[in-house]
């Protein structure tokens, strides 16, 4: 294995720590990798949670919205006719 002007043989006892760095730095880099790619979910996850919370939010204003109007709209006295035969009796 060759990193930049450092040549490290495989199974020679005097490169055995260049070759345990050159391992542990290997293992530290697809460690961070690895963690990086969970917190990515983790924040994605997060971000999701807050626009299916906001879109409820949203939501139960809407059906409180249409809930006031249908309430305004039977507190209103109704002077309409309702069928021909009331009309001739008023």
């Amino acid at each position: 294995m060759q990193i930049g002007n450092i040549i490290i043989e495989p199974w020679n006892k005097r490169n055995c720590i260049p070759r345990i760095i050159a391992f542990a730095l290997i293992a530290l880099w697809l460690g961070w990798g690895v963690a990086i790619f969970i917190e990515g979910r983790q924040i994605n996850a997060r971000f999701q949670a807050l626009q299916e919370e906001q879109q409820l939010k949203e939501e139960r204003a809407r059906r409180a919205a249409r809930y006031r109007q249908s309430f305004e709209g039977q507190q209103q006295p109704q002077n309409r006719v309702k069928n021909a035969v009331d009309g001739v009796k008023e």
